[in-house]
């Protein structure tokens, strides 16, 4: 039987509860890093409530000419990609002007003998004891927690993308050059010189021209790059 992913993202949105949100929104010209707690209740227990802390980091938003939000998500679980795919068709989210990209690194986890909102209370007390301006505190199913995580960090980046465009804008980034935003062909430009300084492989070079959909542009440059030409 085929597994409803359409029905599990709208369980998961139904309830999943944003209990705090960080201070600020993601960084413009740099990564972000969001401590955060998810709280959940066991499925096969009562009153016990488990605990999951650690970080997303979402690195520096790019402008790109594709769409990569299908594969921005590392460390979200064997099904990200199709969770992320049937999530964006619930939301009006257009990733194609912009490139986030999202690594989970999962901490501590433990399960506490109190209800969930006793453990929200201590959590909420231990971050302003801490004056942690970038932590998150989220309620979750248990056995959709990271679904509810990718929620989170969809909606924090749906809230920073006017910030992010107004920034690049001002920068001239969005510009084209021939037909290409002006950003992507500078990013296109640097990974020329990192494959030429050693510091990324020729390949990894070729597979981001593809992502950018613009390989047939520079394939004279990159074949010159091999020895023998090709």
């Amino acid at each position: 039987m085929e597994h409803d992913y359409a029905a599990e993202i709208e369980y998961v949105l139904r309830h999943t509860e944003l209990v705090r949100s960080p201070s600020q929104r993601l960084n413009t010209f740099g990564s972000t890093s969001v401590h955060y707690y998810v709280l959940t209740e066991p499925m096969d227990s009562i009153n016990e409530t488990r605990v999951r802390e650690g970080k997303v980091t979402a690195e520096r938003p790019k402008i790109v000419t594709s769409q990569y939000m299908l594969n921005a998500f590392e460390g979200f679980g064997d099904n990200a990609v199709i969770q992320a795919r049937e999530m964006l068709s619930q939301f009006e989210f257009d990733p194609n002007i912009m490139e986030y990209q999202y690594r989970n690194e999962l901490g501590n986890n433990w399960t506490l003998s109190e209800q969930i909102g006793e453990v929200i209370h201590k959590i909420a007390s231990k971050v302003d004891d801490e004056n942690d301006s970038m932590a998150a505190i989220l309620k979750a199913p248990d056995d959709a927690w990271q679904v509810s995580l990718m929620k989170f960090i969809m909606d924090i980046t749906r809230s920073s993308v006017p910030k992010h465009v107004s920034e690049l804008s001002n920068r001239g980034l969005f510009d084209r050059i021939n037909g290409v935003p002006r950003f992507v062909r500078e990013e296109i430009e640097n990974l020329f010189r990192q494959a030429q300084s050693g510091n990324i492989t020729v390949n990894e070079l070729g597979s981001k021209l593809q992502s950018y959909g613009l390989f047939h542009q520079y394939q004279d440059r990159f074949f010159a790059l091999f020895p023998s030409g090709r």
